[in-house]
């Protein structure tokens, strides 16, 4: 007879293999799922920390850029709008800041501030030289249109230049030092009465160039819209604060009897050289209907 003994063979591992493989998996995939969240984590809280802290403290950039300004603007400046961004990729964010002098509200300065709170000066130069370019343009702009104030003046200064010079050079010695390298373009709304003329359009058009010809330009870009001067009190009164394109845009072609384009940017080219005389512009004069 044979005998069978129970309990003393050695048991199975497959069992145990088989469990512990799973828990293996199990912790191979929370080991995953963990590295996913905190991946995701680190996303999000990178994107709260630019876009909600150093937002809540613009502040601080708002003050960093009043101190800066203090020294071009001593009769103060009025802060508009600061605004955060950080580019996709890009290591550090900035603050924008558009601002006015309190002596000048009509014209607006544009700087960025770090969010190190570092301000960024070549960005603010090119600002700082184009009102200083409208300050020249103030006496040219109330002699076309001394009742009705709707312009834009901007300026185009190689980068050369702009790295060459600090911010407290004004824009006219550069220009002066530098001939025939900048450019300039001016856009003014000027409200006119029924008895206004074609020759009348051609002659405002021609001051502006005789004032162009002695600031010894690269290049010019003019353009003067003739407005009714029903027109522009109705709108006013609407809106105030229109500006130079607000009323571009919206009236560009409507109850405009007179209009001069004039660029020197063109082809064929046009040189200020080349307009002698008032009738010269007449190419360049737009009539789009009656008054």
């Amino acid at each position: 007879m044979k005998i069978k003994i129970v309990g003393n063979e050695k048991p199975s591992n497959d069992n145990s293999e088989n469990n512990n493989s799973v828990a293996l998996g199990c912790i191979s995939i929370l080991s995953i799922v963990l590295i996913i969240i905190g991946f995701f984590v680190v996303i999000l809280m990178s994107l709260l920390w630019d876009y909600i802290y150093y937002p809540l403290i613009e502040s601080r950039a708002e003050q960093r850029a009043i101190s800066y300004l203090k020294s071009s603007f001593p009769e103060g400046i009025v802060i508009d709008d600061v605004a955060y961004s950080k580019p996709f990729g890009e290591d550090e964010g900035k603050y924008s800041i558009t601002a006015h002098p309190k002596a000048k509200p009509e014209i607006g300065l544009f700087m960025d501030v770090f969010q190190n709170f570092s301000v960024d000066e070549r960005s603010f130069k090119e600002s700082k030289w184009r009102y200083d370019t409208i300050l020249e343009y103030t006496p040219l702009i109330n002699e076309i249109s001394p009742d009705f104030s709707s312009y834009a003046v901007n300026l185009s200064i190689p980068e050369e230049l702009l790295n060459d010079y600090p911010i407290e050079t004004k824009y006219g010695y550069i220009r002066k030092l530098h001939e025939n390298v900048t450019e300039e373009y001016l856009i003014m709304n000027v409200s006119i009465d029924r008895d206004f003329t074609e020759q009348r359009a051609l002659e405002y058009g021609y001051r502006a160039v005789e004032f162009m010809k002695k600031r010894n330009l690269k290049d010019v870009a003019i353009e003067i819209n003739f407005y009714p001067r029903s027109l522009i009190d109705s709108l006013v009164k609407k809106n105030p604060k229109l500006d130079v394109f607000d009323i571009r845009s919206e009236f560009f072609s409507e109850d405009l009897p007179y209009r001069i384009n004039f660029d020197t940017r063109n082809i064929p080219k046009t040189g200020l050289e080349d307009i002698k005389s008032p009738v010269d512009l007449k190419p360049f004069l737009i009539i789009e209907g009656p008054l």
